[in-house]
């Protein structure tokens, strides 16, 4: 039997590729416009997006916040137990989709907390920070329920991670974080670890070693080294400021520590 050679229909072409459109469009159009990225969603639809990323945030566990929208503005107002919950309010509202800008309305409540409260937190909060070592030096100050901390470490996630940490702590209406990050540097990495090696080394410091956080820190920054802390005696103060001396080859050495009795 001879066999029909197989040829293309041009119109059967173009009514399969039209049937094909008219398929796209009709789904397009059974699919809200919400769930559509060609699309941006109502005012309606994005309020409530907002509210379900609050939700999952774990807002509403800290504060209420009520959202209102109009065109692409979301507005949020309410009240929240700390600045770095407001901040997170502010952050799950500018990842919904279709919203361009977001007004700030939420004020922390600091709940009577007091400042004096606030300072010890922090404290201890520095202090369990895993990554907090005798080559870092942190700073607190409280004006008011506005926290402000400074210092120096040796990682840039380090700043990061104490922000983060700081900035949830119940009753923080603000926080300014000025933490400077040292610069990477083999040569000052050699100077902390030869004067930390002569400090913790002395048998006079040997009870300051096995502490869960020894008290003397030893920041280097290009060459300049500075002694933070605190020891027991005027003689410790000196005999710290002897072992960095004949440790190792720097720019600079200042004793700042202090004497608590």
């Amino acid at each position: 039997m001879r066999r029909e050679k197989f040829t293309k229909n041009p119109l059967r072409k173009n009514l399969l590729t039209g049937a094909s459109l008219a398929l796209i469009s009709f789904i397009l159009l059974l699919t809200p416009a919400a769930g559509r990225a060609d699309v941006n969603p109502s005012s309606a639809e994005m309020a409530a997006g907002i509210e379900s990323h609050l939700y999952q945030a774990g807002i509403y566990k800290h504060g209420h916040v009520d959202v209102s929208v109009r065109n692409g503005v979301a507005t949020l107002t309410g009240t929240v137990d700390s600045y770095g919950e407001k901040l997170r309010a502010l952050r799950a509202a500018r990842h919904q989709h279709g919203v361009r800008t977001v007004m700030d309305n939420i004020v922390v409540n600091p709940e009577g907390i007091p400042p004096r409260e606030v300072l010890n937190k922090a404290r201890y909060d520095v202090l369990t920070y895993p990554f907090y070592t005798i080559f870092d030096h942190i700073t607190l100050e409280a004006k008011g329920n506005r926290l402000i901390v400074g210092g120096q470490v040796t990682e840039p996630f380090k700043k990061s991670d104490l922000g983060s940490i700081l900035a949830n702590i119940r009753g923080v209406t603000f926080l300014q974080n000025n933490i400077q990050v040292l610069p990477t540097s083999f040569y000052d990495d050699h100077i902390r670890e030869e004067i930390a090696e002569s400090i913790y080394g002395d048998p006079m410091f040997a009870g300051y070693g096995d502490q869960a956080n020894p008290p003397i820190h030893i920041v280097v920054d290009n060459g300049q080294v500075t002694l933070y802390g605190a020891v027991n005696s005027n003689v410790d103060r000196e005999e710290a400021m002897i072992d960095a001396r004949f440790a190792a080859t720097y720019f600079g050495l200042k004793n700042d520590l202090r004497v608590v009795a």
